[in-house]
């Protein structure tokens, strides 16, 4: 399950990366907060495990 979480972790970076190459501040706004949410959602799951 550890490597699953850190492959999640690594998937958001790599959006987050693709998302701050895009010309729309509305869209990049959403996608940090979509991201953000998922972080935290991560982080409760990591926290259940241990």
């Amino acid at each position: 399950m550890k490597i699953t979480l850190a492959n999640a972790e690594a998937a958001l970076d790599e959006v987050q990366r693709d998302a701050d190459k895009l010309h729309s501040r509305e869209l990049r706004k959403a996608i940090a907060e979509y991201i953000e949410t998922q972080r935290a959602a991560l982080k409760a799951v990591r926290k259940k495990l241990h």
